[in-house]
């Protein structure tokens, strides 16, 4: 979904520069909508397509609790070089029609039909894999303070605590 509740970020869907915003963390304010929807701020690292510096910059969003975005996730960003920190990033979630204009903007960045808007590039899943905290005892802090921050209902917190025991061979 084309995302356009301000002024500013329309005039960037008209005349803005494109990019790839990585998702580098993201951050609950403690603002819940309902039982579903989060207030978050998200911390992106930018790199426009021209090859001109990458920068970060942060947006506040609200979003579903299942569909957070993680670090890593990859999303289309348009920029004005002169304010660079008056990005917008989209989301697909326009359909078809949406991922049609990504593609169209954006290339093949997001795959051939736009459809890996919001997903770590295939290398990088690898590379977060790889990167993750050896030690479950760790990864399960981390998970608990997610839970305990809201981020995560009881229902996810025990699915991953079950994924995190299982990658530790524990039964």
């Amino acid at each position: 979904m084309f995302r356009r509740r301000k002024s500013k970020d329309r005039s960037l869907f008209e005349t803005g520069w494109p990019a790839v915003g990585t998702v580098v963390a993201v951050r609950d304010t403690g603002a819940t909508l309902d039982d579903d929807a989060l207030r978050v701020v998200i911390t992106f690292r930018v790199e426009p397509l021209d090859g001109s510096p990458p920068f970060s910059g942060e947006r506040a969003a609200t979003v579903a609790r299942d569909a957070l975005p993680v670090p890593g996730a990859r999303y289309p960003v348009l920029y004005h070089p002169d304010d660079p920190q008056g990005f917008a990033y989209v989301t697909s979630d326009g359909g078809e029609n949406a991922r049609q204009r990504i593609v169209w903007i954006w290339g093949d960045v997001f795959g051939p039909d736009g459809s890996e808007v919001g997903q770590p590039p295939a290398d990088h899943a690898a590379a977060t894999r790889a990167a993750a905290p050896a030690d479950p005892v760790d990864r399960l802090a981390t998970l608990d303070a997610l839970r305990r921050s809201g981020a995560l209902t009881d229902e996810e917190f025990a699915q991953q605590k079950r994924r995190i025991l299982g990658d530790a061979g524990t039964p």
